[in-house]
């Protein structure tokens, strides 16, 4: 097992260890050391089929057969060679083969553009199902006869982690945990197969105890995300890593209505699962530190992983030979290589022997993740991959530098996207539809309403409660990371009361309040039921206005289905809030029926007031469909003028700078469609107005 300079000496190590593993086998059935030795060969063998292609004269230049050698001897191969094509094997059915690597235009990495091309493509998943059955047969032997033999548990989680064969996974560390209880990477193994069966909680308790019983070096790279943010998020994250770790993450939650951080726990799955698959012991670098592994750590596993391995069997088919010559050298009746022409002629036979290396020892990984791409090389065949770079030769060829230069392309992809993470909901998503309104609140901040509407597919009308029982949550986080509000309710059963209908979908309509400060923030809207079968997560962000200037203000239109007084400051229905004496039904999407009236609710804020103490000022309503609306100022200026929509004025006056107001818009004699319905507010005193606009949508 001593390192090997090169990849012939491994080969050549790797079969003497085989046989050796073998002959200990015939002697002692049982050996342990024997079954975990071959089990790891079969190991390799799978990493090198498992997502393999095989692509003849693959990205080198290949030596042809002599125009001037007449016809292809298939039995003697006694023939002339040159750089160049096989004109002779036309007649043969052969056609004209030519180098794959020119079918591309750009980029030679297309695997797509390659195989539309017609470029024989050899799929080896036969042989890495071979090699899967005989490497878990091997290692789980080895533990059957030696059960402390703890490498042979990081070879089972190698293999069943490259399989995805978590289940088989989760057994095989229940037992390494009987044997080694306070080994970290027994807790790491837990959380990686409990994280891919979708076991969240125990992986997080898994993940948690696995950073207890890790060394400081291991519990750093577990925690570090400097690689993770942009040159300047790395700046802030310098000066306080703690506190910035602490935000950077919570932001990153894609629910937090969970106990769990489900980002941070596929950091830590993924770098588990980098430090197994992609590490360099050769060169003492954990997975995580190697290309590869760093950069699975940043993005995930690719929606593509494929492996370019050369051809080293000539894809020979009785008696056709496809580019013989470049596989291995032709060969005279005596058995000598190359015939009298190849003897003559030395460097013709020195360049077909170096693409022949080439081609045996250089091996190509291709990651696709849809926007981008990364591809690596294995030049000596050690598992050591690195990002590809072309030679300056095969830049002289032709070749676009900086479209085959991954290294510089894999440079610019960490600047623009540093990391990225697509959250997949467990269970039945449903679209959660919901609304914001804001108001002037107290002591500088801003009551900030969300409407939302949970879909309900069917109900009994005549019954008061559905049988639910569901979590929701809202939360409001800065552009700093901070987490400034959340809320959060547990609701047992759904009062049916506050489901309203619509041609195509039932709503459960509720709302939550939050005092929130002036600002862009994100805003996220949960649901789920109880059992974790139906979940909505909804996140956007949010402007929530500063309504403590002097000048006069309006709030945000608040549509709504209803809005009646209530005398003793308390809600008429469930699904009510109750605003300056105002029972209201919010609306938590801009959608209405045209058989029913539109509800708009708002504030005015700092009016001036007469010598009597009295404000005087004018409303203006106006309701038109969107196409026709051209910006609110040109809405207003023909406000009475169109023949579409429905517009309207009032006076109002009142003791206090801030009054409410609400207005009945009839929509019974609209088509149906997206319409703009804009407010404005004019101060009679000082003569400036205010405005305000939202979109809503009318049906039938």
């Amino acid at each position: 097992r001593k390192d090997s300079w090169n990849f012939f000496a491994e080969r050549l190590r790797e079969m003497r260890r085989i046989e050796l593993a073998k002959d200990i086998l015939e002697l002692d059935p049982d050996n342990a050391f024997a079954h975990e030795e071959l089990g790891s060969v079969y190991i390799r063998d799978f990493w090198r089929y498992r997502n393999a292609l095989m692509l003849p004269l693959y990205a080198f230049k290949y030596v042809g057969i002599d125009e001037g050698a007449g016809r292809f001897d298939y039995e003697a191969q006694n023939v002339g060679v040159r750089e160049g094509f096989m004109p002779s094997a036309a007649d043969r059915g052969l056609g004209r083969f030519e180098n794959p690597n020119r079918v591309f235009l750009n980029d030679q990495f297309d695997l797509d553009a390659l195989q539309s091309q017609g470029v024989p493509v050899q799929d080896l998943s036969v042989r890495a199902q071979r090699a899967y059955e005989e490497a878990i047969g091997h290692l789980q032997q080895a533990l059957e006869s030696d059960p402390r033999r703890r490498p042979v548990y990081d070879d089972l989680m190698e293999i069943y982690a490259l399989k995805g064969e978590y289940e088989a996974a989760l057994e095989m560390v229940e037992d390494m945990y009987r044997f080694f209880p306070e080994d970290a990477q027994t807790w790491t193994y837990l959380g990686l197969a409990h994280y891919h069966l979708g076991n969240m909680e125990a992986a997080a308790r898994s993940f948690e105890t696995a950073l207890q019983y890790m060394d400081e070096g291991e519990r750093s790279a577990y925690q570090d995300i400097g690689f993770l943010l942009t040159d300047e998020e790395r700046d802030v994250y310098a000066q306080d890593s703690v506190a910035y770790l602490a935000r950077f993450w919570a932001s990153k939650d894609p629910r937090y209505l969970t106990t769990y951080n489900e980002r941070r726990l596929e950091h830590f799955a993924r770098l588990t699962y980098a430090d197994l698959l992609y590490g360099a012991p050769d060169l003492d670098l954990r997975g995580w530190e190697t290309q590869r592994g760093s950069i699975l750590v940043r993005y995930g596993q690719p929606d593509s992983d494929v492996t370019i391995t050369p051809n080293d069997q000539s894809y020979r088919e009785g008696k056709t030979v496809v580019a013989a010559a470049v596989f291995r050298p032709p060969q005279d009746n005596e058995g000598n290589v190359g015939g009298a022409e190849v003897r003559n002629n030395p460097e013709q036979l020195n360049e077909m022997m170096e693409s022949r290396l080439f081609q045996e020892m250089n091996t190509f990984n291709i990651w696709e993740y849809g926007d981008f791409r990364f591809v690596f090389e294995d030049p000596f065949r050690n598992g050591e991959f690195r990002l590809y770079s072309p030679k300056a030769s095969a830049i002289g060829d032709g070749q676009q530098a900086w479209l085959n230069d991954y290294q510089i392309r894999a440079k610019q992809t960490f600047r623009e996207t540093p990391e990225q993470y697509e959250y997949e909901a467990p269970g039945r998503q449903i679209e959660l539809p919901y609304l914001t309104t804001a108001f002037k609140g107290a002591e500088g901040q801003t009551d900030l309403y969300v409407h939302y509407g949970v879909p309900i597919n069917e109900y009994d009308g005549s019954q008061e409660m559905l049988e639910i029982t569901a979590n929701t949550g809202t939360f409001l986080v800065s552009d700093q990371r901070d987490i400034l509000v959340e809320r959060r309710n547990t609701i047992y059963g759904l009062p049916t009361a506050q489901i309203v209908s619509f041609p195509d979908v039932n709503l459960w309509v509720d709302t939550q309040v939050m005092e929130a400060p002036p600002g862009t923030h994100d805003l996220s809207v949960e649901f789920e039921t109880a059992s974790g079968n139906t979940v909505a997560v909804q996140r956007r962000a949010v402007d929530v206005p500063d309504f403590e200037a002097e000048a006069p203000g309006l709030s945000d239109l608040l549509l709504a289905y209803r809005v009646e007084e209530s005398l003793d400051g308390e809600p008429l229905g469930p699904s009510e809030i109750v605003r300056d004496g105002l029972s209201i039904q919010p609306a938590p999407w801009s959608v209405f029926r045209v058989d029913q009236p539109v509800y708009v609710y708002f504030e005015t804020y700092n009016l001036d007031r007469n010598p009597e103490g009295q404000t005087d000022y004018t409303v203006d309503v106006l309701l038109v469909p969107k196409d026709d609306a051209s910006g609110i100022a040109k809405l207003f200026k023909n406000l009475f003028g169109g023949d579409k929509g429905v517009s309207f004025s009032f006076p109002g006056t009142s003791t206090s700078p801030d009054v409410s107001n609400y207005q009945i818009v009839d929509v019974s004699d609209q088509e149906p469609g997206v319409y703009t319905l804009a407010v404005r507010v004019r101060d009679n005193i000082s003569g400036q107005t205010v405005e305000s606009e939202q979109e809503l949508f009318l049906e039938e």
